[in-house]
């Protein structure tokens, strides 16, 4: 079936009930259904207006979703569902964690604007309306995962819980069924682009267990005291007092950052978690309380080579 472009619906229609079947479309698409109350709440229209968008919806795509008495919802066909509108997995996400945004939907900068470094098909967007869905209905999903630090090719069965960037690649978080059985670490962190072979399991709800709410790493955060790494030259130092707003007189900076995030900023910041500054690589910044963070089990791989 032919995808529409935001601008045909526009044409079919106008550009209020294009912005209703595009926000339609992408809830069935990454939540996995939605009701009449979240366009009554999102676009402030009544409950005959929309009812009657949503079934205006299911003229354009027949096969997407029907209504579930038992949820009082419509929810996603997942073996006959077609996209509305074309969308890329990013564009998607940042409206995951932003908000739904119409404007995201036109090819349209305000200015001349290019993304660098973009990776054909970098993530497969069925891959990751999988996880979003799954995350949004608290269930589970089987999979195959391309790790770089382990062998482990087995099929793992994740219940996956929130997601986040790490200012270069998009990840979820996820209790590993397999790894909390062997008494291995029960959450982790995945990225999307290294999925293969992921299928949804609707009917294996999350035990209480499992859920973010028992995700005690995910909900620590810990101060990071960072100070300007004294390898730096002065002109690197000036140049990093600017970009990260600092304080001229002083080279430290301090933040509040998740425990478990911390790997990833440790990685893109540069950061030099030795006791000691080291002489060896090239650092921007100091972490100055380290001791104070190496007992946390979830900070062990950021102190796990120096």
């Amino acid at each position: 079936m032919d995808k529409i472009t935001y601008e045909n619906l526009i044409e079919m229609y106008n550009v209020q009930r294009a912005e209703r079947f595009a926000y339609i479309d992408f809830m069935i698409r990454f939540l996995g259904g939605l009701n009449r109350s979240d366009l009554l709440d999102f676009f402030g229209i009544g409950d005959a207006a929309a009812s009657k968008e949503i079934s205006e919806y299911k003229k354009l795509r027949a096969g997407n979703a029907d209504y579930d008495r038992v949820l009082r919802k419509n929810v996603i066909l997942r073996d006959t569902y077609e996209p509305l509108i074309d969308i890329d997995a990013e564009t998607a996400l940042g409206m995951l964690a932003n908000g739904f945004n119409k404007n995201k939907l036109y090819d349209r900068p305000l200015l001349p604007y290019q993304r660098v470094g973009i990776v054909p098909r970098h993530l497969d967007i069925d891959i990751v309306s999988k996880v979003t869905r799954a995350i949004h209905s608290k269930t589970a999903i089987k999979c195959h995962y391309v790790s770089g630090n382990s062998k482990n090719h087995m099929e793992r069965t994740l219940v996956p819980t929130a997601f986040f960037f790490d200012g270069h690649s998009w990840m979820f978080r996820a209790f590993h069924r397999e790894s909390a059985a062997t008494g291995g670490v029960k959450f982790k962190c995945f990225e999307f682009s290294r999925l293969k072979d992921v299928s949804e399991c609707p009917n294996d709800m999350a035990l209480p267990s499992e859920t973010l709410a028992q995700d005690s790493d995910w909900h620590l955060l810990v101060p990071l005291q960072l100070t300007l790494h004294p390898s730096l030259s002065d002109r690197k130092k000036s140049t990093l007092v600017q970009e990260f707003g600092l304080n001229e007189e002083s080279d430290e900076l301090v933040i509040t950052e998740k425990a478990v995030l911390v790997y990833y900023l440790k990685k893109h910041w540069k950061i030099d978690v030795n006791d000691i500054p080291s002489d060896i690589g090239e650092y921007s910044f100091h972490l100055k309380n380290g001791d104070s963070l190496k007992h946390l089990s979830c900070m062990e791989n950021v102190f796990k080579y120096k």
